[in-house]
């Protein structure tokens, strides 16, 4: 995956996706929490509603309680003294008439339609309001027979023993919905065990929850609705078209809610939807004391409808923010990888080994310094390598001169054994003339090395060749042997094994001095105690040749073989250099062949070489 879409999936994950979350909860949040306002609210108002109902109610009962208390009122309803004094039944009294005018002008007609007080005789005062000329309304007297069906009257008022107000089951009159309210009357003879009278009051339930409704907020988006239980008329409705109407024929969205509320549920909640689709939601209860029930609705679309806009337009918002982020942050990532490319392909560059390549990054984040640390790391590799350039060159020059100093070595020693033999047999003829030939051959040796001297790059084994030519190799191990073994016996016994001819393609000093090397180690591992030297050489199969030298010195460890053997420099003599070897192994193998060994602790080793006959390719490394 790409830094870009890394950076991109983390904050999707980690930053996009949690705020969307975040967002998503705090809108189902708010809308539940609207919806408990809502509901609150609603049922809210319509206690108050309820309360302030019942509180009127109980005001006006004891009100008219306060009236028929009155000695006027108590006078009026008590049976005459004398039979002188009926005939002023027909008039009425004016404390009588003072008193019950009064109560009904404070109450300024809007809560009682009329006041009625009898007697037990059934002889009614009624007062109410009557508009005169002018079209005022002013509350007025009158005096008569007023039918029994027409009053009313709770018959249980005349069995009361204290004032208590009776009430009767709601009517609904011209004016509006009514309850009647009797109150019983005693005579002013404080021992009177019945009622003298009683007074009726028709009270007008419209009125009552229009001014308790008042005390509350109302808009369009808010309603109260007051219903009879018995006949499920409205009593009271915000909306006065609504007034005095059945409410199943009126409101039929409301049905539902008008069967639980004159059901007789105390309280309760509902949901309901008006023409037009908008969605509400009721709270209802039933008044105390009256078998009406009020509900308060509000209208709950609306009053959700601002925060879920809200709620939304910030999911949006949030959504619309992090597009862009996510785009910026795609721009910003692009850039960076762009960056990050640049300086991996000039990193690649130099790993590739162009060390003149230069990254150049314009900004000033962390790429900038990742290519100034590239680009230093490349100048420096440059020096690095100039100086290890010159160290090698000294390195070969070092390798050189050992190897050279190797090959004197080798030289001097055949000498060093010439002239211990000559000062024994200077006499002999023959070994005069032996000895001059080996002088000779070493004196070729030593001009071969100066001439490798000035030819140091082509000197190096394994690097470059001279031209291979044919050659006798049983020639060149006899000249050896006798350089190198012969002026030691009897302390050497040779054993040699070897053809009369053997004629390979090969660079004859190179091959002598690999046979040189290989029998001189033989015989320094055998040392002064002597031993037995094994020369051999023959054909093999697929046109290769071989030769191998063997002694019976101390032999050689697996490890050794393994970790040490043709390590350059790497030796177990005391006063060598540790290039023999190295120095064959690169020579035949140059030549195409390979050198093989057996060894064993205390046994002897064996060398063997193995070469192509035939004239090979410059450079070419056969096995």
């Amino acid at each position: 995956m790409s830094l870009r879409a890394k950076l991109l999936s983390v904050f999707i994950l980690l930053g996009f996706v949690p705020m969307l979350v975040t967002a998503a909860y705090s809108y189902l949040s708010g809308s539940q929490a609207v919806d408990e306002l809502v509901r609150e609210d609603a049922e809210g108002r319509a206690s108050r509603v309820a309360a302030r109902v019942e509180r009127a109610v109980r005001a006006h009962e004891a009100d008219l309680c306060d009236l028929v208390k009155l000695s006027a009122v108590r006078g009026y309803t008590t049976p005459p003294a004398s039979a002188g004094a009926k005939t002023r039944r027909g008039d009425v009294p004016a404390d009588v008439s003072a008193a019950v005018l009064g109560f009904l002008a404070d109450n300024n007609g809007k809560h009682f339609e009329t006041l009625t007080l009898l007697d037990r005789a059934g002889r009614p005062l009624r007062a109410e309001f009557a508009s005169d000329v002018d079209g005022r309304t002013e509350p007025r007297l009158s005096v008569g027979e007023i039918p029994a069906s027409a009053l009313r009257i709770d018959t249980h008022v005349w069995e009361a023993t204290e004032c208590t107000a009776l009430k009767a089951p709601i009517t609904h009159e011209p004016f509006g919905a009514c309850v009647r309210l009797s109150v019983p009357v005693f005579a002013a003879d404080a021992t009177a065990a019945q009622p003298s009278g009683a007074l009726i009051a028709e009270l007008k339930l419209g009125m009552i929850f229009k001014e308790a409704v008042e005390g509350e907020a109302t808009t369009d988006e808010s309603a109260v609705v007051a219903l009879d239980n018995q006949t499920r008329r409205i009593i009271y409705h915000t909306k006065e078209a609504f007034r005095t109407q059945s409410a199943d024929a009126a409101m039929p969205f409301f049905k539902a809610i008008a069967e639980q509320m004159t059901h007789g549920e105390n309280q309760g909640t509902q949901f309901y939807e008006v023409p037009g689709g908008a969605r509400w939601l009721a709270a209802y209860q039933q008044i105390r004391g009256l078998d009406v029930s009020v509900a308060a609705a509000r209208e709950y679309g609306k009053a959700a409808g601002s925060v879920r806009t809200a709620g939304l337009a910030s999911v949006g918002l949030l959504i619309l923010t992090g597009v862009a982020s996510l785009v910026l942050l795609g721009v910003i990532a692009q850039r960076a990888t762009r960056r990050i490319e640049r300086v991996t392909e000039g990193a690649a560059a130099i790993a590739h080994g162009n060390l003149q390549q230069r990254i150049e990054v314009q900004t000033n984040d962390e790429t900038r310094g990742l290519a100034e640390s590239f680009n230093l790391m490349s100048d420096r590799l440059r020096e690095f390598i100039t100086r290890e350039a010159e160290s090698r060159q000294f390195e070969s020059f070092m390798h050189l001169s050992a190897m050279l100093t190797h090959d004197l070595k080798n030289s001097i020693t055949g000498l060093s054994m010439l002239v211990r033999n000559m000062e024994r047999h200077a006499h002999d003829a023959a070994f005069r003339a032996d000895a001059i030939t080996s002088l000779r051959g070493v004196a070729d040796k030593l001009r071969r090395i100066v001439s490798r001297l000035s030819e140091p790059v082509k000197s190096l084994s394994g690097e470059y060749r001279r031209a291979a030519r044919e050659t006798d190799l049983i020639a060149v191990i006899r000249r050896v042997l006798a350089t190198n073994v012969e002026p030691s016996v009897p302390l050497y016994k040779i054993d040699a094994r070897l053809p009369e001819k053997l004629v390979i393609t090969c660079e004859p000093e190179r091959i002598e001095n690999v046979i040189e090397n290989l029998v001189i180690n033989a015989l320094e591992a055998m040392g002064t105690k002597g031993g037995r030297l094994t020369v051999e050489a023959g054909e093999l199969e697929a046109g290769r040749v071989f030769f191998s030298v063997a002694d019976t010195g101390a032999g050689m460890s697996e490890e050794f073989i393994r970790t040490r053997l043709y390590r350059p420099f790497s030796t177990t003599k005391p006063k060598g250099i540790g290039l023999g070897l190295f120095t064959c192994r690169e020579i035949v193998e140059s030549h195409g062949g390979r050198l093989e060994v057996e060894s064993q602790v205390g046994a002897g080793t064996r060398f063997r070489v193995v070469l192509p006959s035939t004239l090979f390719s410059s450079g070419e490394r056969r096995k």
